[in-house]
């Protein structure tokens, strides 16, 4: 039999029993949050033995270090690592976490670069931090680059909407940064009826995909060129193209491009326990015991794990069929 287990250790005080935990973490935004709720009240022990009752929302701080490990059976993994943001008094307290993005909010820029590359700005961004960029960071050359008066999350947030990036924090201590379709080599097996609870998965077949794309084409200089292409009442979506070889046919290279996104295969997401362990970026190898031709694999887009008095759950979404 498998029982939940949960480890919560902040501002030096450890426990293992809360009203529920949430830690959600998604391909499309830079940092991982976990959401803490615990009593009002708790009981304080030492050596099994009663020592106070104390105000859990006055135990707690902004800028305290939290790290999250849960699991089946005393084999517990790490979920989380951060530091809380806010803690919202009430009944039950919440506790309102950040990944290492909270140290970066604290870190103000004020520079400019000429003849750089996006290497050389990820490597001023971080400076002075544990921080470490990994992945296969794309070649992307500036003849200038700005910072103005901003912090350090709000500049790795606007490259990474300005250039289509996907960059977000592995872990604490791990920037992951790539292309749009780039995974971590990671592979989860998933299959219905066996470690599947339920779904909202929806089978599309390619002809029925339609998609209005803008192809966005920046130049060394850092100017861009843009295209609209694909069907005008398709979902829309963005496309990056970077330093193209002079004459190249920015609508011609977005139609070989756009055919990653028109497959046919499932849209939605998957229901699970804890186990298998899985993360944004993990490739999700779909086995469907009913329809073969279905079986497939996906880049996970987004995991909310969920550990609560009911239970434990992980949500996975799918994202691009690899």
């Amino acid at each position: 039999m498998y029982v939940p287990q949960l480890e919560i250790i902040m501002n030096d005080v450890t426990f293992r029993r809360v009203n529920e935990v949430q830690i959600e973490r998604s391909l499309k935004t830079l940092g991982a949050t976990a959401l803490i709720k615990i009593p009002a009240t708790a009981r304080l022990e030492r050596q099994g033995e009663f020592v106070s009752e104390v105000e859990t929302a006055k135990k707690f701080g902004r800028g305290d270090a939290v790290a999250i490990y849960a699991g089946y059976n005393g084999k517990l993994r790490l979920e989380f690592q951060g530091y809380v943001a806010r803690v919202k008094p009430g009944t039950p307290v919440e506790i309102e976490c950040d990944d290492a993005i909270f140290l970066l909010r604290r870190r103000n820029l004020k520079k400019s670069f000429k003849d750089t590359t996006l290497k050389a700005l990820l490597d001023y961004i971080l400076q002075g931090t544990f921080i470490k960029v990994v992945g296969e960071t794309p070649v992307i050359n500036f003849s200038k680059f700005y910072f103005t008066n901003t912090t350090a999350a709000n500049a790795l947030q606007k490259i990474k909407e300005e250039y289509g990036l996907t960059m977000y924090f592995r872990a604490i201590d791990e920037l992951f940064v790539g292309l749009a379709a780039d995974d971590d080599g990671v592979e989860v097996k998933y299959r219905f009826g066996y470690n599947v609870i339920d779904n909202n998965l929806e089978w599309m077949a390619a002809e029925d995909v339609r998609l209005k794309v803008k192809a966005i084409h920046i130049r060394k200089n850092n100017t861009k060129v843009e295209k609209t292409i694909g069907d005008a009442d398709g979902e829309q979506r963005t496309l990056y193209f970077y330093d193209l070889p002079n004459g190249a046919d920015l609508e011609k290279v977005a139609k070989q491009e756009i055919l990653k996104y028109k497959f046919s295969g499932y849209k939605g997401g998957l229901n699970t326990f804890l186990l298998p362990n899985a993360a944004p970026g993990n490739v999700a190898n779909v086995d469907d015991t009913q329809f073969d031709e279905r079986d497939g694999k996906y880049l996970i887009d987004k995991v909310v794990t969920t550990i609560s008095t009911g239970g434990a759950r992980r949500k996975v979404e799918l994202g691009l069929k690899l």
